[in-house]
């Protein structure tokens, strides 16, 4: 397998492909990891059932705070995070100024308190024009 990204309809191709052995899922979804391109990551290991794959990704939605990303992965791994989970990518996403990744998780967490001091703080952000 060649060292590069294929376009978009080889990629289409690779990924939908009902003869894409496994293997081959995993090498791109590696491939698109080290791109940093981690949506189309995730799409790759899902799709080939790489738990491991998920997992790293999973970390790494924890540690950038992405909240569609972690729902993703948590997908593909069918997983329901816990609550606890939920504030830890909703605390990160909040030191990062991803507010609305925040939002969304301190909801999935059922933390309407959190929740309401992020909407007031994006609320202050707007009137501040930030």
């Amino acid at each position: 397998m060649a060292n590069k990204l294929p376009n978009a309809l080889k990629r289409r191709e690779i990924l939908y492909g009902k003869e894409t052995p496994p293997q081959v899922l995993i090498e791109y979804g590696d491939l698109y990891m080290e791109a940093g391109r981690l949506n189309d990551a995730v799409e790759f290991y899902g799709r080939a059932q790489h738990r491991e794959g998920l997992l790293r990704l999973k970390e790494r939605a924890l540690k950038e705070g992405d909240y569609f990303l972690f729902s993703q992965v948590a997908e593909f791994l069918s997983e329901d995070p816990s609550p606890e989970e939920w504030r830890e990518l909703a605390r990160t996403a909040m030191e990062k100024g991803r507010y609305q990744f925040a939002l969304k998780a301190f909801h999935r967490a059922g933390d309407n308190e959190e929740a309401q001091r992020v909407r007031e703080r994006i609320k202050k952000e707007f009137e501040e024009g930030r």
